[in-house]
């Protein structure tokens, strides 16, 4: 029993520090693949000259002049899920609502799928912000890649991505996140 005991543990040892390196050498490899890093410096890049069309087949700048001539300053952007639609579609227009009044931020999202589509087209007035059917391919493969891991693009001087679906972070904390300290 004593020699179970102690085969057990050594295995567990064995296999801990198996894990351990295994863990550490893919860490190396992703870290050191050209390609994977060609993937996260074009998804730093998100936004610059992004272009999109809309669900109403709109053709839509995600930066865009406004009347006066002023440059909107940051975009957020985020994907909508088909299958949590109802849930991010009320935390981005609760989003949208704090935000309201400031004209140097621009809410983007993009549609996961075509159900999501075709839920926004059927009744335009549910999203109180841009909604995108299709956009240029980095773009929509970053934030796509973002929203794995629960975050939004916000493009302003420069891009960095911010947690949202988590289900502490309030629409105010990412309206806050997004630049409403700084302007109000």
């Amino acid at each position: 029993m004593k020699k179970n005991k102690i085969l057990e543990i050594f295995l567990i040892c064995f296999l801990g520090i198996t894990g351990w390196y295994l863990f550490s050498v893919a860490e190396k490899l992703k870290s050191n693949n050209p390609e994977l890093q060609e993937i996260e410096r074009n998804n730093s890049l998100v936004f610059m000259d992004g272009v999109g069309i809309d669900v109403m087949g709109n053709i839509v700048d995600s930066v865009f002049a406004l009347e006066d001539n002023a440059i909107k300053r940051r975009v957020a952007a985020f994907l909508l899920r088909y299958d949590s639609i109802d849930d991010d579609l009320k935390f981005w227009n609760e989003v949208n609502r704090h935000l309201a009044g400031l004209d140097t931020v621009r809410l983007m999202a993009y549609c996961e799928n075509s159900r999501c589509v075709d839920v926004i087209r059927k009744n335009p007035d549910v999203a109180h912000f841009t909604v995108l059917k299709y956009g240029e391919a980095i773009d929509m493969q970053a934030v796509i890649g973002a929203d794995l891991t629960g975050e939004f693009w916000l493009r302003g001087d420069r891009s960095r991505k911010i947690n949202w679906r988590d289900e502490r972070v309030t629409p105010f904390d990412t309206a806050m996140s997004i630049g409403l300290n700084n302007e109000k």
